[in-house]
């Protein structure tokens, strides 16, 4: 089954509300769409890319295994796993959606996502 764009959007939407409610503990301080779905150029096969900033630029080795937790705590029927050379964490929904989110610093986040952030959080 794949997933159309109504599934997409809800799906980004209950991350970023996730993330958000968990901002205490991860310090997410950016969220944005990026790749095909982003630009409206996805085929039906394409999956959705989340671009995430967290204060203090923290390694992904260090901020992705938190991640994961709370992505599983909130997502309990969706498969969520490393990517290859721990670069994503990729997370498979039920529905057959693919997500992948990808930790990037403050400085080169707000550099490439400017024009497009969803979430900015302040004062941290």
């Amino acid at each position: 089954m794949t997933p159309d764009d109504n599934h997409y959007r809800k799906k980004f939407k209950s991350i970023v509300n996730v993330l958000k409610t968990n901002s205490s503990k991860l310090n997410v301080s950016g969220i944005s769409l990026a790749g095909s779905r982003a630009r409206q150029q996805q085929g039906s096969e394409s999956g959705e890319d989340i671009i995430i900033s967290a204060a203090h630029d923290p390694s992904k080795p260090e901020f992705y295994p938190e991640l994961m937790k709370v992505l599983e705590d909130n997502f309990p029927t969706a498969e969520i796993d490393p990517g290859g050379n721990y670069n994503v964490v990729h997370m498979d929904t039920k529905e057959g959606g693919k997500i992948d989110l990808v930790l990037r610093s403050e400085a080169e986040f707000d550099r490439q996502h400017q024009n497009d952030i969803k979430y900015r959080r302040n004062n941290l």
